[in-house]
């Protein structure tokens, strides 16, 4: 669930679509290029005999999350790279993967230049996601029994159409890519309730 000043609306976990334009680009010589962050989100406007009881934070197959991770790029590599994350979507559910790359830039089959915040690739050469599991949460695998944490949300994948060779020597893996959470909450000025004390909070 996603909390601003101004309105409250539901944050659902799958199926839906939400360009933000971003600032142009400062750093270049003549007309500034157009740049954006890629993410998936609906605004859902609650009825006014709407029953948060039947509201929870809960996610289905992972249980309880923690609270949003925050990327300090002045953490050790470690800290991220390599991590093991876990989400689930409409059209895949539950998969696991590992984040292999962060702040990536790559160009696909017709030249077009994207980049992504993460770079996630499923765990025994499966897929991360599927078409339709745009928007789901990725979620950082808890450590020391610690709940897992939000950390980003999933625009996009080349499970159907790319292919990147991540490792010299190795075949092309099929990825997912991905929005930082914290850095998309901050441009938005909202926040990531994660608790059901926090959702009680909540009035309309």
């Amino acid at each position: 669930m996603l909390k601003c000043d101004y309105f409250h609306f539901a944050y659902m976990v799958m199926g839906f679509s939400l360009r933000l334009d971003r600032h142009t680009c400062p750093f270049r010589f003549g007309a500034p290029a157009e740049t954006f962050v890629r993410a998936d989100g609906a605004f859902i406007p609650f009825a006014e005999d709407f029953d948060m009881s039947n509201v929870t934070t809960c996610v289905k197959g992972v249980g309880q999350i923690g609270d949003v991770h925050n990327i300090d790029l002045q953490s050790p590599i470690s800290s991220l790279i390599g991590r093991q994350v876990v989400k689930v979507g409409r059209s895949s559910g539950l998969t696991t993967g590992t984040i292999m790359a962060y702040a990536l830039e790559y160009n696909d089959e017709k030249g077009i230049c994207f980049f992504t915040d993460f770079l996630v690739v499923g765990e025994n050469q499966q897929t991360f996601d599927l078409e339709g599991d745009s928007g789901s949460l990725i979620l950082l695998t808890g450590q020391d029994g610690s709940a897992p944490q939000p950390v980003g949300i999933i625009w996009g994948g080349t499970a159907n159409r790319g292919r990147l060779k991540l490792k010299v020597g190795q075949p092309p893996e099929n990825w997912t890519s991905g929005v930082d959470l914290g850095r998309l909450l901050d441009l938005l000025e909202l926040d990531l309730i994660t608790t059901n004390d926090g959702l009680q909070g909540l009035c309309f």
